[in-house]
């Protein structure tokens, strides 16, 4: 219609499916399961460090999937006396974010027993078996491989259905905030453009410890 080819919107009658826009329906840890899958991986393999530095980065620090994925061993840096991560947002913006102090000591961790800490500007989290092709022991790991792991320790959990690598970054904006966190400082964090959708992965009004469910005691 813009460029004068069709005379009529074939979709104009399409009625638009019915959204939440008060909450996302991505599923958040609890404060209690967060703790233990911090811990879930075994400390004595590379695939075991390497689970418990994503974990650290996803539920620390809130970052998307890709963008945890994307992540190169030069991006861990110290910026004004504080470890730091820089990210490449969507549409290809960078941020530097200051990472609290357990998500680089796992981080370090990793890359040390990985034996790649010195390759600045290589894949900072990489496949831990190498499939064959060129440079592979270089390359990043793929955004779905960052899901299987939160999907691997949360089932070990007994959390098997509805988790993702999302639930970290829903459980860091709704702990954050709850802990005192300015909503604008989180939102820089999250890479969102708009607070209304940070405000969306905010958990705090669901508390079902204090539904009236668990008062009708007969």
């Amino acid at each position: 219609m813009r460029h004068g080819h069709a005379a009529k919107n074939p979709v104009t009658e399409v009625e638009r499916p019915a959204l939440n826009r008060d909450e996302s329906s991505t599923l958040a840890f609890s404060k209690a399961q967060a703790r233990k899958l911090l811990d879930a991986p075994a400390e004595d393999t590379i695939a075991g460090l390497r689970g418990r530095a994503i974990l650290s980065v996803g539920l620390q620090l809130g970052l998307r999937r890709a963008e945890i994925a994307a992540l190169k061993v030069g991006d861990l840096h110290q910026n004004r006396g504080y470890d730091s991560l820089r990210v490449m947002r969507k549409g290809g913006r960078r941020d530097a974010l200051a990472i609290n102090p357990q998500a680089a000591a796992r981080i370090r961790a990793y890359l040390e027993a990985a034996g790649h800490s010195a390759d600045a500007d290589g894949a900072m989290f990489r496949p831990v078996r190498h499939n064959g092709k060129q440079d592979a022991g270089r390359r990043h790991m793929d955004p779905d491989a960052i899901d299987r792991v939160v999907r691997k320790y949360a089932g070990a959990l007994g959390l098997d259905r509805g988790y993702s690598a999302h639930s970290m970054r829903a459980t860091f904006i709704t702990t954050a905030l709850e802990n005192g966190a300015q909503l604008e400082d989180v939102q820089k964090v999250a890479g969102h453009r708009d607070p209304s959708t940070t405000k969306l992965y905010d958990r705090r009004g669901y508390n079902p410890e204090k539904a009236p469910s668990f008062f009708a005691t007969y």
